[in-house]
């Protein structure tokens, strides 16, 4: 009977995940509409003149994260090499670990953006973290990734790419990869397999990003 339990516990956490993703792409699509909406037609810290790239892609991410909470879409994480296609959800501020007891249940229903790092185009890096075995294993094949490889994050006001430089291994109390900020994006999960004794960390630089042409028609 356990050992049943143990076998089906994968496939029905799975299960768990995909409809929690699903709830998470229809609320992302919401989520972006108003946002894009509010930005062309709000004049609200909208500046007199038009901004270089960088600050513009700044300010609306300012702008996007006034109104996150836990659990909010944050945008699409894609990873052409994995065939990787997620939602990330916004996690809870003031975690202490790689690993924090917060944002557990939020896992549950995919990656999950460290609250305290900052969004993409605001800050470095942009941190997040994901299940290795369990909940869909979004993370699952994070260790095939090589120098080099593609990684691309769109949020309501800008597309991202950033591309692989290197891959560490860390304990689950090294939070320094959190604040590193000499790289534009950290991934995290568990290591090895089916063990939290460890965390493998995949590091990116980015390489650029693209503003959404929508947001940039001001009415």
């Amino acid at each position: 009977m356990v050992g049943g339990i143990l076998l089906a516990y994968p496939l029905w956490s799975g299960l768990l995940t995909t409809v929690q993703q699903g709830r998470l792409d229809d609320a992302y699509g919401r989520e972006s509409a108003a946002f894009q909406a509010a930005v062309r037609t709000s004049p609200y810290d909208r500046p007199e003149r038009e901004l270089p790239p960088e600050l513009e892609v700044r300010r609306l991410a300012k702008l996007f994260a006034e109104d996150l909470e836990a659990g909010d879409p944050v945008g699409r994480l894609r990873i052409p090499r994995l065939d990787f296609d997620r939602v990330v959800q916004q996690g809870v501020e003031g975690r202490g670990g790689l690993d924090p007891d917060d944002d557990r249940e939020l896992l549950h229903g995919g990656p999950v953006h460290y609250a305290d790092t900052p969004l993409p185009g605001e800050g470095e890096p942009f941190a997040v973290a994901g299940h290795r075995t369990t909940y869909g294993a979004p993370f699952s094949r994070l260790d095939a990734l090589r120098p080099g490889d593609r990684i691309e994050m769109e949020t309501p006001y800008a597309r991202f790419v950033y591309v692989v430089e290197k891959t560490t291994t860390v304990l689950p109390d090294d939070v320094g990869v959190l604040y590193d900020r000499g790289y534009g994006l950290v991934l995290t999960t568990c290591t090895p397999r089916y063990s939290a004794s460890h965390r493998l960390i995949v590091w990116g630089r980015l390489a650029k990003f693209e503003l959404l042409e929508r947001l940039r028609s001001q009415n």
